[in-house]
């Protein structure tokens, strides 16, 4: 079986938070945006998008940005947030779509727990 790929950018010696909110944000939202969609689609507990790696006070470190479905309603939102910002309208539409998928989903859970119908 093949390894899956994981986004990975090397950043030096720059301020990770510095990046994330800087010129790593339009770099990280479209990433994020793609991997909810496979969390949620693919049904998964989480899933890493992506790897920093950048140096702290000389020595090399990474950092794991993780999509997890219990927080993926979060994620959507700051996404959100951010294509609205940029007025990225092509992936509010997306993100707006998994929210409306994820709505439906739950009522469609919550009645099947009060039916008691089996999901088998």
């Amino acid at each position: 079986m093949e390894q899956e790929r994981v986004f990975t950018v090397h950043i030096g010696e720059t301020d990770i938070f510095e990046w994330t909110q800087g010129i790593g944000k339009s770099i990280l939202m479209p990433i994020l945006l793609k991997v909810c969609e496979e969390v949620i689609y693919d049904n998964l507990e989480e899933k890493v998008a992506a790897k920093i790696q950048f140096s702290l006070k000389g020595k090399p470190k990474i950092y794991d940005f993780v999509v997890k479905f219990d927080g993926i309603e979060d994620t959507l939102e700051k996404i959100m947030g951010w294509a609205l910002d940029e007025e990225e309208y092509e992936m509010c539409q997306s993100v707006k779509y998994l929210q409306d998928y994820l709505t439906d989903l739950k009522e469609t859970l919550y009645d099947k727990q009060k039916t008691g119908v089996d999901w088998q």
